[in-house]
């Protein structure tokens, strides 16, 4: 189904999630204080496309002229494919297999302190942190099964990469997409195949209809 994203590191690389496959692991996890807070770290990554380690630069800000609240995250990070700046995210939402919009309250209930987020400073990082948990979930482990049988592979960067396949599923284009998630349009291509394959279509759609136009 998924590209492997190209993001540095070996264990960014992985494919994406449906979002039924999402729901249905959060659904799985335990319903004890630890499983919550492990579940909305899921959440949380999945709606707003988020690299693990951003779960410890979330913010909410208000915009000065509307009053709208939105996410900030404050993360930061150099590498080959570029520069990661703080950015404003946009919320993706998750639909059911029912066409059920997932309607979460991520940024109203973190606004009222209703959301613990689990430990993810020790160990090798967040995604370790993720990982080691997720690893000791039935849920996780039978999706893990499941994409192995396709070829694919499962790891904690997939609910980013989820995102993604998201945004182009629901015809956000790949610079929009790119910039929601904190790296440049050129990694958005190479990670991501739709990305670069949707940009194309897109182009040549827009072309077609200016001579449609014309005529």
């Amino acid at each position: 189904m998924g590209q492997k994203s190209g993001d540095a590191g070996p264990d960014h690389k992985g494919d994406p999630l449906t979002d039924r496959q999402i729901l249905a692991l959060v659904d799985s996890l335990p319903v004890d204080a630890t499983g919550q807070r492990w579940a909305d770290a899921v959440r949380l990554a999945a709606e707003l496309g988020l690299r693990p380690i951003e779960l410890l630069h979330l913010s909410v800000r208000q915009d000065p002229a509307s009053g709208e609240r939105y996410w900030w995250c404050s993360y930061r990070k150099r590498s080959g494919g570029g520069a990661t700046q703080p950015r404003r995210l946009e919320p993706l939402p998750l639909v059911g297999k029912d066409g059920t919009v997932q309607q979460w309250r991520l940024l109203e209930r973190w606004q009222k302190k209703a959301i613990q987020l689990p430990p993810l400073e020790s160990g090798n990082g967040a995604a370790d942190c993720f990982k080691t948990y997720l690893n000791r979930q039935s849920g996780w482990l039978a999706l893990k099964e499941e994409l192995a049988a396709k070829g694919e592979r499962l790891v904690p960067y997939s609910f980013r990469h989820s995102y993604s396949l998201r945004c182009h599923q629901r015809g956000i284009d790949g610079g929009s997409a790119a910039a929601a998630m904190g790296h440049s349009y050129e990694v958005q291509c190479r990670s991501y195949s739709w990305a670069s394959e949707a940009g194309v279509v897109a182009a040549f759609r827009r072309a077609r209809e200016r001579v449609d136009q014309a005529s």
